[in-house]
This record gives structure tokens, sequence and C-alpha cells, in this order.
């Protein structure tokens, strides 16, 4: 359910080749309430609200960093009209992204391509309408560069809009750093940290708003979901299972007393 983040090398192909199985979509319903091909820590309410911050017109053009399977994206795509670019490192993701895409009649609007966002992106500059990264920045091994790299392909006065679940807001330890890591390269920050890279990337910020009471709700679901179906996930898993319910739980605990937290962050081009 919480797609792999390394962005180096895609580590879980097989399971998003399995993403919209009936399996995956059982668990998505179970643990999300409404199943729109999210990953990680999204949920269709919040999604509804920050279409609106995007400040996108329905002609415009919305680019996903770190788009996985293209849930979020097609989600805001059909929800604004406009039309879409998805780049993720997995092949895997993106076909289903693309399989989505054709399910609700949008793929004539929207391109994906393999991309690592630890590098270039690949796009002119001034051409994208309003920006995404969902859940990804954690992951990332630069984020300085990342945000320069989303400067340089925004328009003046384009929005960007992003998410991070590693900030930490008390104290943690080495133990949950390492249960919270379990998906590759992991970099956790101090409040703030986000506002002051964002403004050397030539952004203003307009908006954060503290998630975590969502991501706890939508942890303690899927961590539920997981185990209603733990026959199937072992067959899938095999001794990944309870190392993933391990996680969930550690999320679940840093999460209940604000030890980590996850933010939003909306902010503009300058």
């Amino acid at each position: 359910m919480d797609q792999p983040k390394d962005l180096s090398k895609p580590k879980y192909e097989s399971l998003y080749q399995e993403f919209e199985s009936p399996l995956m979509r059982d668990l998505r319903r179970d643990a999300y309430g409404e199943d729109i091909g999210q990953h990680s820590w999204v949920t269709a309410s919040d999604l509804r609200r920050d279409a609106v911050r995007l400040g996108i017109s329905a002609d415009g053009l919305l680019l996903d960093l770190g788009c996985g399977p293209c849930g979020p994206l097609t989600f805001l795509m059909k929800s604004l009209g406009c039309h879409g670019i998805g780049f993720d490192v997995s092949a895997a993701a993106l076909s289903a992204g693309l399989a989505r895409a054709r399910s609700l009649g949008v793929e004539g609007r929207i391109r994906v391509q393999e991309a690592n966002l630890d590098g270039q992106i690949p796009l002119e500059i001034d051409c994208i309408d309003a920006a995404i990264l969902l859940d990804v920045v954690l992951h990332l091994r630069d984020r300085l560069h990342a945000f320069l790299e989303i400067a340089r392909v925004l328009k003046r006065g384009a929005r960007l809009l992003f998410t991070d679940a590693g900030v930490v807001t008390g104290s943690i330890s080495n133990e949950e750093v390492a249960a919270r890591s379990m998906h590759g390269f992991s970099q956790f920050c101090a409040p703030g940290f986000n506002e002051r890279i964002i403004e050397r990337a030539g952004f203003v910020m307009l908006e954060t708003e503290n998630r975590t009471a969502a991501l706890l709700e939508n942890a303690t679901g899927r961590l539920t979901a997981r185990q209603k179906h733990v026959g199937d996930l072992e067959q899938v898993e095999a001794s990944g299972f309870a190392r993933y319910q391990d996680y969930l739980r550690s999320v679940i605990a840093m999460a209940e007393r604000g030890a980590l937290s996850r933010m939003m962050y909306l902010a503009e081009l300058r």
C-alpha cells in the first residue's frame, strides 16, 4: 500500500504490478474508505481540498513528481479537467497509472515517463501550471536541487503543493528511525527546514497544515485492513508481511505522541 520511494532504483516492481489486483483494491477500500488508486498517506478528502489550492484551470498542465500508479494525478485530472504529466522511477507503477487513466477516460490528457527525481526533470523551462509532490520529499537526497528543478519548469506564479511525513516534532529512537526507513533512503527534518529550502529555491510559502491526525487514522486503517487479509498478503509478501505491520505500528506510535508529523506545504513561485 505505502509504495517505496527509493528514487534511484525501483525495489517493489512486483507490488506495483499487482496494484490493481482484487486484493489490492480490497485493501485500499478497507484502509482508506475511498479507493482512488492512492498510495502512501494520500486521501481523497485531502485531494478535494487541495485541488482548489493548486489554482489550475481546465486547460492547465499539472505535474506529479513521484506519481507512482497515478491515483492522485488522475483523480485531480478528472476533477479539474486539466492535463497531467507524471514522473516516477517505476515502469510497473507508470503502466498501472496508464491503465487507471484509461479507466477514467483521461488517457488522452496524460503523459508519464520514468525519471529519477534526484536528477534533472526532463522538461523545458516555464511549461508547468502547477505541481504536486506527495510524500516523496522524505526520500530525496537533495531537496534544494529538487525544488530548484521544480522552479525551473514551473511558470511564474504557479503553485507547488507537497507533503512531508518526516518532520521531527518530538523525540524518536534509532529503532523507530530504522523502522520508518524500511522503503529506502529517508531524510527526516526539523520544523522550518522545508520552509527555508523552499524560499531559497525562489518560492513564497502560502500555507502549511499539519496532517498528522489524518496520517494516524490512515495508518491505523491500513494496519487493520492488512490484518484482515493476512492470509492472502502472506502469500504475496512472505516474511515481509510482519515487517510491514511493524512499520505501521511504529508510524502509529510516533504519530500518537506527536514525535513525527506529516505536514502539507503550499508555495508559489515568485
